[in-house]
């Protein structure tokens, strides 16, 4: 019986509606989750996380894997627990010290499986699966009941007075040009497609082109290259950042300033955030990886593009932009995806709530709650986390920082009626 089943039972529109319902199992999902269970005061009957996952975080967890990562970029108070340094005690504690990497001018960051294992050790002392409900959202409407929202998904429809829409980057894999009229039978993959097994892609005999020139596509041809011929091919020399943006950016005060103090949802906050984000580099260490792997031959690096692509027979050819050609290859996108706001779900929460949004279609949203405004400049209920935060929380928006950074300002408003009950109160035994 999976978590959404276990709960099932109690998910049905006759019982008393949510106060909040969770959109996206991931890190900010269930992050944001945690803090409402924890700092903001809530019960697990009053909160609905939905995800159509079997446990939460799979998704992180098997793309995490499927480009062959290692270590997270960001450091060990960066989690999805409410107590910075949750992480560094839940190592100590299971003598796991090793698994926090010294990183030069840097704080130490967690391996993959300490980080996962972490995440799991706080959804399970916050009992969060009791919230979980296996599902996908098709879309929010205003419910019947004045106040409330109505979440349509694959098995029913629940009521909550508030909606956070955590999904995550967005929309589908991106794919070239030169790669759409391919056929099915093509060996050609993307990074990020539901069913790729890096562990397959690895079994070929031929060269392997991965394409890409972020850290995403570092770490795969670094990862194939172990049992495989490799070649990392990026449009442009690879640029070595250690962080996706300067650490400047994770500070509430400078965002204040550099982004709050421009006008919500203009051009002018876009470029500055994309003007601020290290987006196509890679870390140094993943850097030092790339040269060894190269120093044993296990791997080559090449600046160029694709300009064609022919399957015939099973077989793979490829034409560069330099008037080379590679017979008998595969391909393994690691191009990202689509912007976030192209995720079907922003359109379609868009019309129906008839929310606002800006340049390059991001959602407009009042920078002190997050809450993304109608069309008549009215806060809605509908609360956004992750990279549809960006023209607010700035570029560390889609990070893990930054779900800590919107389940912070989720919990404000909570805590500003708190304060204002508990001044009420003594005013009036005054």
């Amino acid at each position: 019986m999976t978590h959404g089943e276990s709960t099932g039972d109690h998910n049905s529109l006759d019982r008393q509606p949510y106060e909040y319902v969770i959109i996206g199992g991931g890190v900010h999902g269930t992050c944001v989750a945690n803090y409402l269970l924890d700092e903001g005061g809530y019960d697990h009957g009053e909160l609905c996380l939905v995800d159509p996952h079997e446990r939460l975080l799979a998704s992180f967890a098997t793309k995490a894997r499927q480009c062959g990562m290692q270590t997270l970029r960001s450091t060990f108070v960066h989690h999805i627990d409410t107590e910075p340094f949750s992480l560094d005690s839940f190592a100590e504690g299971a003598h796991r010290e090793h698994e926090l990497v010294p990183t030069e001018d840097y704080p130490n960051r967690p391996t993959l499986d300490l980080f996962l294992d972490h995440a799991r050790y706080v959804i399970d002392r916050r009992d969060i699966d009791a919230c979980h409900r296996q599902s996908t959202v098709t879309g929010v409407t205003r419910s019947r009941t004045r106040g409330l929202l109505r979440v349509d998904t694959s098995r029913g429809s629940l009521d909550a007075r508030r909606v956070v829409l955590a999904v995550g980057l967005g929309g589908q894999p991106t794919v070239p040009s030169w790669a759409a009229s391919l056929s099915d039978d093509a060996r050609l993959a993307h990074v990020w497609d539901d069913d790729f097994d890096p562990a397959a892609a690895a079994t070929f005999d031929g060269r392997t082109f991965v394409v890409g020139g972020g850290i995403t596509a570092a770490q795969l041809a670094c990862h194939l290259s172990k049992r495989t011929d490799v070649t990392l091919l990026s449009r442009r020399g690879l640029e070595v950042e250690l962080t996706e943006a300067d650490p400047q950016w994770i500070n509430w005060r400078h965002i204040e300033q550099e982004i709050h103090s421009l006008p919500p949802g203009s051009a002018a906050r876009y470029d500055r955030i994309r003007a601020a984000r290290h987006d196509a580099t890679i870390p140094p260490y993943v850097a030092h990886r790339l040269a060894d792997a190269r120093d044993c031959g296990d791997l080559d690096v090449r600046c160029g593009e694709i300009d064609h692509a022919h399957a015939a027979d099973g077989r793979l050819q490829l034409r560069f932009d330099d008037g080379t050609t590679a017979t008998d290859v595969q391909v393994v996108l690691a191009t990202g995806h689509d912007p976030a706001p192209e995720h079907p779900l922003v359109g379609t929460l868009a019309e129906s709530l008839s929310l606002e949004r800006g340049a390059n279609g991001f959602p407009v949203l009042n920078d002190r709650t997050l809450a993304w405004r109608r069309t008549d400049g009215a806060d809605s209920a509908l609360y956004v986390s992750g990279a549809l935060a960006e023209m607010s929380v700035g570029p560390f928006a889609r990070n893990v920082v930054g779900g800590r950074r919107a389940a912070e300002r989720l919990l404000e408003p909570h805590d500003q009626v708190n304060s204002e009950a508990t001044a009420s109160l003594s005013k009036g035994q005054s």
